[in-house]
């Protein structure tokens, strides 16, 4: 249930951690369990990230204020009226925010704890939840791009949108990870397979990396980018002959080199300005209407300038003919149309007046009414659209330009704030339930340009608990994440490996461990992997298994 929920139901995902832990709490034998988690301490390690959040949430504001509040009421009153009391009291905003914290990390405590004190499951069982993970990808996939393709009611305003059930960095990561599990059951698991069950792995896998470029996730592109070449030389290892290990290494080095090919291309087509002089613009539309020039204003689109030939009375007057979302009114990502259009007229290098206008197809009319600004994104299978969003939005940033709405620009803003509450909490950290004060008073002693809503988190899983716990307690996470499987002997493991390194990689882009599904993705698999894989399980020396 809970890796069918993982992909698809935050419900689902709910209801079966719930399932878990009654499962566990009925079954007994807790003098066995006390045991086994006294005698285990890679499990006691992997418990105490948790144990660090409840610690920490004693450094939150008016914590311990709150807390001697409740004794005395506990010692006046007893033990009835003071659970009565903290049943109804209102608690202060960031303790509030620290107990909400606590609750979205339970799986962190939860999942490790049940995996860590029950028995393995069967080599059988194992696969069977792997498959059952991977089908449920597929059927997840086959919808979205169901709705990505037209036929459904649902209109994304881009693909990135589409992913119907959780969000769709997380989705990319969960795709990621279903397309390396097949690639163990292919390459590496050690029982070989009926050639049908192989070209059904073969061809999912296949459909899967075509579905990340659909989706347009450029973490779970450039993650499964990495982790390719990784599986190659892992192979080649596997194989313990030098013509596999240097085939291997051939074919990662080809991989890393058209990597470094495209991404050298797409910089430099990118840089391509056609407007290269302003000396001699014209000030009159073929109408007779003046034109309006700003050529000071350094954007581009496509390598035209932004910011000439642009008249509004014949934009406003022709626009408003061809759609019904008014010219000075918002598109469908909450932006101002009127610039959203003037952008993408100028991508397809037409003046932005009436002609412009008259040129334009009715998909493009669609596509300026969601809130493209860029006629390349009308490429839904390419991968260059994403890269040229990314390089803009650092570019427009670099130049002073808001960054809200826009997520690569956005993220180098939460870093740089992340890393000045860093210099200001070093030591002991903000405390559990301070983060997000914290963000919003150092977002207003940097004179940030970023709009209220957009004022997030770090995005950035290391960041955060850096600033959360300090430099203790974040030296502390970081070797029990990173130690854990060392003591256990994992890292010789291609499944856990690759799960790890997609987790890994996810932090650094994303505050992975964060929200309901993050969480409980990581939280799962990491125990999963760690304490629940048969022994005959663990790929990676085959003489000994």
């Amino acid at each position: 249930m809970l890796v069918i929920g993982l992909p698809v139901s935050y419900f689902l995902l709910s209801v079966a951690q719930i399932l878990l832990a009654l499962n566990w709490i009925l079954e007994g034998n807790f003098r066995k369990k006390i045991k086994i988690l006294k005698s285990n301490m890679p499990l006691l390690l992997v418990l105490s990230v948790y144990v660090l959040h409840l610690i920490w949430l004693a450094n939150t504001d008016q914590f311990f204020k709150h807390l001697f509040e409740s004794l005395s009421v506990f010692n006046h009153s007893g033990l009835r009226t003071a659970i009565e009391s903290f049943k109804t009291t209102s608690f202060p905003a960031n303790l509030a925010n620290g107990l909400h914290d606590l609750r979205i990390k339970l799986p962190l405590l939860a999942l490790p704890l049940i995996y860590g004190t029950t028995p393995q499951i069967s080599r059988k069982e194992f696969k069977i939840i792997l498959q059952l993970f991977i089908a449920t990808v597929l059927v997840s996939t086959f919808i979205t791009t169901y709705v990505l393709l037209g036929f459904s009611s649902i209109e994304p305003v881009d693909s990135r949108y589409a992913s119907l059930f959780i969000s769709h960095i997380r989705f990319a990561l969960i795709i990621v990870l279903a397309i390396f599990i097949q690639v163990y059951f292919i390459f590496f698991d050690l029982l070989p397979l009926p050639k049908w069950e192989r070209n059904v792995y073969s061809l999912s896998s296949i459909w899967l990396i075509c579905f990340l470029i659909l989706l347009n996730s450029f973490t779970g592109i450039v993650i499964f980018a990495l982790l390719a070449p990784v599986t190659t030389i892992w192979w080649g290892y596997q194989k313990k002959k030098v013509v596999f290990i240097r085939k291997a290494f051939i074919s990662s080095g080809v991989i890393i080199l058209l990597i470094i090919i495209y991404a050298t291309y797409a910089y430099s087509r990118y840089k391509i300005i056609h407007d290269s002089t302003t000396d001699h613009l014209e000030s009159y539309t073929a109408s007779g209407n003046p034109y309006l020039h700003k050529p000071s204003l350094q954007e581009y689109e496509n390598g035209y300038l932004v910011w000439i030939y642009i008249c509004p009375k014949e934009l406003e007057k022709e626009w408003n003919k061809r759609s019904t979302y008014g010219f000075n009114g918002l598109d469908q990502k909450g932006q101002h149309l009127k610039h959203t259009l003037i952008r993408y007229l100028t991508s397809l290098g037409y003046r932005k007046d009436s002609v412009g206008i008259s040129k334009l197809e009715e998909s493009d009319i669609k596509m300026i009414e969601k809130g493209n600004t860029n006629y390349l994104f009308k490429k839904k299978f390419a991968i260059y659209p994403r890269i040229y969003e990314l390089l803009w939005e650092v570019d427009r940033y670099r130049k002073g330009g808001d960054p809200s709405g826009h997520s690569l620009a956005q993220r180098i803003v939460y870093l740089k704030t992340g890393i000045h509450i860093i210099k200001r909490h070093f030591w002991f950290g903000t405390g559990t339930g301070d983060v997000d004060q914290a963000f919003k008073e150092q977002y207003e002693l940097d004179n940030t340009k970023l709009q209220p809503k957009w004022r997030l988190r770090a995005h950035n899983q290391f960041i955060t608990f850096f600033l959360t716990f300090g430099i203790f307690g974040f030296l502390w996470f970081l070797f029990a994440l990173f130690m854990t499987p060392y003591f256990l002997n994992r890292y010789r493991s291609y499944l856990f490996t690759i799960f790890f390194l997609i987790g890994v990689l996810s932090m650094l882009n994303e505050d992975t461990l964060e929200t309901h599904t993050g969480v409980s993705f990581f939280a799962f698999f990491y125990a999963f992997f760690l304490f629940s894989m048969p022994e005959n399980q663990k790929p990676g020396n085959a003489e000994t298994e």
